[in-house]
């Protein structure tokens, strides 16, 4: 922002102006999303871009955000699943760092080593289908291991594992044709999913009215 004398001039700024941190805008992100306003913040942006002439029918199309916000939710669930796997490993490398280095290997770090975040996600639907597929197998790789015979017990009992097992039965098949994720009305409802492994009681939702 600082540098961007595109967006000082949009906003009516002077050229000096400092600008905000970046994570400013991450934060409004997860808290729009985490009480449920993505859809109805939207659709005001839609309505007013239509108000001013922005947006033109060209014969029958879709006037609601549906469509963008399926788009949108994928890579929410995407971050979501790789930062909850994220999460577990690092409660699992600062509680039991040797019992962890023996079920990782070196291309987790490249994985996981960093906050998920969508920006850095590859493109394309199904290189990301892949990806998403392979932070499934990854985190059945880790909830194997703590309930493996030989595991501590005591590894099951991490909170940070915990929810990821709550997440991973959420989001994924686990069977005799491999790890798949969970689709449409396969998955539990907004209402009562997990939607951030850090705040468990958190919920995707959509206001009554608003939608």
């Amino acid at each position: 922002m600082r540098a961007r004398m595109d967006w000082k001039f949009l906003l009516g700024l002077e050229l000096d102006d400092p600008g905000f941190d970046f994570s400013v805008l991450s934060d409004f992100r997860a808290r729009l999303i985490g009480h449920g306003l993505e859809e109805q913040a939207l659709d005001l942006v839609l309505a007013r871009c239509s108000e001013l002439g922005l947006l033109r029918a060209g014969g029958r199309q879709r006037t609601d955000s549906t469509h963008v916000l399926a788009a949108v939710r994928t890579l929410n669930r995407m971050e979501f699943v790789g930062e909850t796997l994220r999460a577990a490993l690092e409660a699992l490398a600062a509680a039991a760092p040797a019992w962890l280095s023996s079920l990782v290997t070196a291309d987790w770090a490249k994985r996981y080593g960093t906050p998920i975040d969508s920006y850095r996600f590859p493109k394309g639907d199904n290189v990301r289908q892949e990806w998403a597929e392979q932070v499934g197998r990854d985190g059945f790789t880790i909830l194997e291991g703590v309930h493996a015979p030989g595991a501590p017990a005591w590894l099951r009992e991490v909170p940070a594992v915990q929810v990821l097992r709550r997440a991973w039965v959420e989001q994924y098949h686990h069977d005799g044709e491999g790890v798949r994720r969970r689709k449409g009305k396969d998955l539990p409802p907004g209402r009562r999913r997990l939607s951030s492994p850090y705040d468990p009681d958190a919920r995707y939702s959509v206001k009554r009215g608003s939608g």
